[in-house]
């Protein structure tokens, strides 16, 4: 019987005008400050984007002086350096909401702006978390720091917030601060767990997109959706780009707890070992693989209620089924290192490493509408390239003389695809076939005193297919549909 391990095999490779007295400090008359120029940034959310051009015209040129602890918050905020975490403005807010619920707004000026109305601040930074009820109603939470001070607003719209709505978004809270600090740390963490598996009952999506910027130019954003269908990640930073998709339409494959749990673990070796043999940068590519766990390790509500239990006793045809499978959610996967020009005397040679892998499952139908098959694929891909001492182990010098640079340089490339097929025949699990091939090269270049002394290529082919007829088992699948495949 073929595992549900192995049937992976990728082992090798409109602002708000509602401002709430008991949040709103008075502001002393004053002269407005000037906008500055508008912050615009490529590839930056729309979301992002409206967050950054409403800064400057919210500000007033004196700091509030009353005693909010938000307003308080926020000064304490404009003197830390700029960073997304905002010392705990994020939760403060949410807090906020239960006293507040139809929103407000606060705006802080800097000290050196309300001064001199011309502040400089090394770095932007811009937060703009979306939340959807299922009642239609949109609680939008926005932060935003620029040179002239800080903007906070929480605006609901569509309707008026439940007490239960209120609640469950406050209890976010944690959440929302915990992926703020995350992003601020040195280095950088994704600590999304918070705002998954929010209560499906009460919410439809939770979006959170988050930016900082310099000198107008983004350094590092990340954009995370998560509703009923799907979850997404995006991260960028001077260092990595990743995506990551999961797609919850169909949780009548999901697995048992224990059976995702091996399958999550087997694909995080298999990034493990992608990222060993292709040289990867081991920090940025466990920041990579810390947002994948998250996003796949528990499926939450959006499971079924069938789906992710394991049987004490007896087991269903279902769950016969499913056990061939990986029994996680489908998902896409991809990493990207900043390409390095780590050679003075060679540019052209570039340290990289990129990883794109993932996993589909598809059912088919006979003419009757039972179901007749069942595939569930992954596919893999490795590029990357990197510098190795002449002598294994030794030490690897670029930046020396020219004449001392003794090193070899490697450029490779894998493509591994896997299939898992489940045939059946009158509601009857028939056979298991499983296929896997793999493609590989590895082009490596020798160089003694900088001269080129050696090229080699090595190539690698492999396919195998291997099926398991299952009719004496007699697993019957009643259902014509059993796995509520889509």
């Amino acid at each position: 019987m073929t595992g549900p391990i192995g049937s992976i095999g990728v082992s090798v490779p409109s602002m708000g005008a509602n401002i709430a007295a008991k949040v709103k400090a008075p502001v002393a008359p004053a002269p407005a400050i000037q906008a500055s120029t508008r912050v615009t940034l490529s590839g930056a959310s729309d979301s992002i984007s409206a967050v950054y051009s409403f800064g400057a015209q919210k500000l007033r040129a004196n700091t509030p002086a009353g005693n909010s602890s938000l307003s308080a918050l926020m000064g304490a905020t404009l003197s830390q350096p700029g960073s997304v975490s905002f010392q705990g403005l994020g939760k403060a807010l949410l807090l906020a909401l239960k006293d507040n619920p139809k929103g407000f707004s606060l705006a802080v000026a800097s000290p050196a702006a309300a001064a001199d109305g011309d502040a400089v601040q090394d770095k932007d930074s811009a937060v703009a978390l979306n939340i959807e009820t299922q009642s239609g109603v949109k609680v939008s939470i926005s932060l935003s720091r620029q040179s002239e001070g800080l903007v906070a607003q929480v605006q609901t719209s569509g309707g008026d917030l439940t007490d239960d709505d209120v609640a469950a978004i406050s209890g976010l809270a944690d959440g929302f601060q915990n992926v703020l600090d995350g992003l601020s740390q040195q280095p950088p963490a994704i600590k999304i767990g918070g705002l998954l598996n929010v209560d499906s009952r009460l919410f439809k999506s939770v979006e959170l997109n988050t930016d900082v910027s310099q000198a107008g130019s983004s350094i590092q954003s990340l954009s995370f959706q998560s509703d009923s269908a799907q979850r997404t990640l995006s991260y960028k930073d001077g260092d990595a780009t990743f995506n990551l998709t999961t797609d919850l339409s169909n949780a009548g494959t999901l697995g048992s707890k224990s059976q995702q749990a091996q399958a999550l673990s087997a694909y995080e070796k298999q990034l493990d070992g992608a990222g060993s043999r292709g040289h990867a940068n081991k920090a940025q590519l466990a920041l990579f693989k810390s947002a994948f766990h998250a996003l796949n390790s528990d499926y939450g509500s959006n499971e079924s209620k069938t789906s992710g239990i394991q049987q004490g006793i007896t087991v269903s045809a279902e769950d016969k089924a499913r056990s061939y499978l990986s029994g996680m959610a489908d998902f896409t996967a991809s990493f990207k290192q900043s390409d390095v020009a780590s050679n003075p005397y060679k540019s052209e040679e570039k340290d990289s490493f990129s990883y794109d892998f993932s996993q589909t499952t598809q059912g088919s139908t006979d003419t009757r509408g039972d179901l007749s098959k069942l595939a569930q694929s992954t596919k893999a891909s490795l590029k990357a390239s990197y510098h190795e001492a002449l002598v294994p182990g030794g030490k690897l010098d670029l930046t020396g003389l020219k004449s001392s640079q003794n090193y070899t340089y490697h450029v490779m490339s894998e493509e591994t695809s896997t299939q898992t097929t489940l045939a059946f025949k009158k509601g009857n699990l028939a056979s298991v076939e499983t296929s896997r091939a793999t493609h590989s090269a590895e082009y490596v270049q020798t160089y003694v005193a900088a001269r080129l002394t050696d090229e080699k290529r090595t190539p690698f082919d492999k396919e195998e297919t291997k099926k398991v007829n299952l009719l004496a088992d007699n697993v019957n699948l009643k259902s014509t549909n059993p796995l509520n495949l889509k």
